[in-house]
């Protein structure tokens, strides 16, 4: 690749994060910000936090994905990616490691199509990037926001 191709390929930054055995990650302009879970309320329950002023629904990937056993809701993630759905309403994604920033060339992501696997987690991803570094693949699948919070 020569300098010029080099200029034109064009980076974007994402939040990655790990829910079960899926990366998944969400475009750094739609995250507004990354938490510490706060202490387990009588919201906590009804799948609601209170941050601030702002009650929030937390979104619990854990339970869209087949290999769950226990949600960790119940468990208390250390951490939570705060969003925006589609009508402006803040979400939050319960996770539970640090999520990473990192740049991948929008070049890298591919179009999946509908999915109608039984992994609901796959219904709200609308891209993949599939990395190779040596001998070791890793795939990340691109959450899309406004599939996302509609289930």
């Amino acid at each position: 690749m020569n300098n010029n191709e080099q200029l034109t390929t064009k980076v974007d930054k994402f939040i990655v994060f790990k829910i079960d055995d899926y990366l998944l990650a969400l475009p750094m302009s739609d995250v507004l910000k990354v938490v510490n879970f706060p202490s387990i309320s009588n919201l906590g329950a009804m799948g609601l936090v209170q941050l601030g002023r702002h009650t929030i629904r937390v979104l619990d990937l854990h339970e869209q994905s087949l290999t769950a056993d226990v949600s960790p809701l119940a468990n208390n993630p250390p951490f939570l990616v705060i969003i925006r759905n589609a009508q402006g309403e803040l979400c939050a994604i319960a996770v539970d490691n640090t999520p990473n920033l990192i740049e991948l060339p929008l070049e890298m992501m591919r179009t999946l199509p509908q999915s109608s696997s039984q992994s609901s987690i796959l219904e709200m991803v609308s891209h993949a990037a599939v990395l190779s570094e040596e001998e070791v693949t890793t795939t990340i699948f691109l959450l899309d926001v406004k599939r996302l919070v509609s289930y």
